[in-house]
């Protein structure tokens, strides 16, 4: 291992003659993390002299204790702040001991801002609209008697409203729900998942045109938990709405919720066509479908499991897919039975 004696001795000069041609901050580091030399860039972001930085550990730079995460070997840090700039760090070992570049994502951190609180008022608008034309295709059947045809366009109109909804609620949901960049904050309150899945699965309707087969269980002495109820509902709702959508005619779906290892597991099973690996993989992403035949007349934004997984995120979870082509597929959400979802923690 280098000590710092012998960094010292390490001529860095022709290295850093490359490096001050780069236009993104980078670090050179020795083993114990103490800086050796900051390139131009670097120097101008922290207001440091490469000499006045030497021998200085990283973490006293602003929010320096952050970047401890970078050396444990489970990193963490995916954005680092430094006055109004917001970087993504990237280590590589070195002979000298570490280099650590900052690439600079501020620009693109505003235009991710921007756009969201453009789709925020966006949606905002759209949903007064929607609620006025809801209102008035439900009391059209107060106004006089209806032909089979007229109440045949006002059915379709409302479906068209509640499927416009659902689009819209989705969409705001997978902003607030991000666990990287949402801002809704979770409203913990004594949440009995059991009751969430039975009100869920006895609520839910299966499509006229399908015939399906729908069973719970549910495991004995399951605990309460300190969650966001609306959030968990929300996110098993899309599950069971996804397992309906997805499974054919003629057949089942099973929803189950037990405690497994310290965790209270939910699980959507259904008799579906199965899902690839390769699909398996990206499926949680936002805006993720499958493209196969079969889903093509599927509507959706492709938000719904990102959804899922971000409320599962949100309470220290996950959520993800065991799948089988041609053998249908089993959907899970796990949510921990400790820290703040302990009911104790909130006492």
């Amino acid at each position: 291992m280098t000590t710092h004696a012998q960094a010292d001795s390490i001529d860095t000069k022709p290295l850093m003659a490359i490096l001050d041609t780069i236009r993104a901050p980078i670090l050179l580091l020795d083993h114990a993390h103490r800086m050796l030399a900051l390139n131009q860039q670097a120097q101008q972001l922290f207001n440091l002299s490469s000499s006045d930085s030497e021998g200085k550990a990283v973490s006293d730079l602003p929010n320096g204790e952050e970047l401890n995460q970078l050396f444990d070997g489970n990193n963490t840090l995916y954005e680092w702040a430094v006055g109004d700039k917001v970087f993504t760090p990237v280590i590589e070992a070195a002979p000298h001991g570490w280099t650590l570049l900052l690439n600079d994502v501020s620009h693109y951190k505003r235009l991710n801002h921007n756009q969201s609180e453009s789709m925020r008022y966006l949606l905002h608008d759209l949903r007064s609209p929607l609620t006025a034309i809801q209102g008035f295709a439900s009391m059209m059947s107060a106004v006089g008697e209806q032909n089979e045809k007229q109440e045949h366009f006002v059915t379709k109109i409302l479906s068209g409203v509640t499927q416009m909804t659902a689009l819209v609620e989705n969409v705001q949901d997978a902003g607030r729900y991000d666990p990287d960049s949402g801002s809704y904050q979770l409203m913990r309150i004594p949440t009995d998942i059991s009751q969430i899945v039975r009100k869920i699965v006895d609520n839910h309707l299966v499509p006229a045109e399908k015939t399906l087969s729908m069973r719970l269980t549910v495991a004995e002495d399951l605990p309460i938990i300190n969650a966001d109820e609306t959030m968990l509902q929300r996110a098993i709702n899309n599950l069971v709405d996804n397992a309906i959508k997805y499974t054919p005619d003629g057949g089942s779906i099973h929803v189950s919720v037990s405690c497994l290892e310290s965790k209270i597991l939910v699980a959507v099973e259904d008799t579906g066509l199965g899902i690839s690996p390769q699909n398996q993989a990206q499926l949680f992403n936002r805006h993720a479908r499958i493209h196969r035949q079969e889903f093509k007349k599927i509507k959706g934004t492709g938000l719904g499991l990102f959804i899922v997984r971000s409320v599962a995120k949100r309470h220290g979870g996950d959520a993800w897919v065991t799948s089988e082509e041609g053998h249908g597929s089993t959907f899970f959400i796990s949510i921990p039975l400790e820290g703040a979802n302990l009911l104790s923690s909130a006492e």
